[in-house]
């Protein structure tokens, strides 16, 4: 059975655009751990004693492109849809012991585990990409945790910025499947 040039030109124009649409892909975020409860049963707890804590790391990355202060809005308009606004990046307003730590440029070995038993971790910046771990924490605790990441040149004003961290944010604060 021969193949007729015309089909195997199809197939091969084909696959041309599936991987030129692979290298345009969007942004992705991958959810790596959520605790067996979910962790929207966190959030009200947390907001009674005042607002949660949001760390952005590094800083010299989170603050020269404005990315606290749109990360934070961000995640408060996400919030915004199950509960109000408690999110805040002042650590003396924080009340509770619930916390949500953002890496951006996070390297290879970061964990959600170990940034929320307070290691700090120096900021990588990808070629091509601007890896990001978001990590929900209680104390020491690992709620949850998501892994996203962006494209090195987006700024925190792109679109692509919001679309991941909305992401982000569905993947950590997720609702317990009986609840669903």
């Amino acid at each position: 059975m021969t193949v007729k040039p015309l089909r195997a030109f199809l197939v091969v124009i084909g696959i041309a655009g599936l991987l030129s649409a692979c290298d345009e892909a969007t942004p992705r975020v991958v959810e790596m751990y959520v605790d067996n409860n979910g962790t929207m049963r966190y959030l009200p707890e947390a907001a009674q004693k005042g607002p949660i804590l949001v760390q952005i790391l590094p800083r010299a990355i989170a603050s020269a492109s404005g990315y606290e202060s749109i990360t934070l809005d961000l995640m408060n308009d996400a919030a915004n849809q199950r509960t109000k606004n408690i999110f805040t990046a002042n650590h003396g307003a924080a009340k509770s012991a619930v916390r949500v730590i953002h890496m951006m440029g996070a390297g290879s070995g970061v964990s959600g585990s170990s940034l929320c038993g307070g290691t700090v971790p120096e900021g990588v910046r990808g070629e091509k990409e601007l890896k990001i771990v978001s990590v929900l924490c209680r104390g020491g605790q690992r709620l949850a945790e998501a892994h996203g990441w962006v494209r090195v040149e987006t700024a925190a004003q792109d679109e692509e910025f919001r679309l991941v961290m909305i992401d982000l944010m569905n993947g950590l604060f997720k609702r317990p499947e009986t609840e669903r």
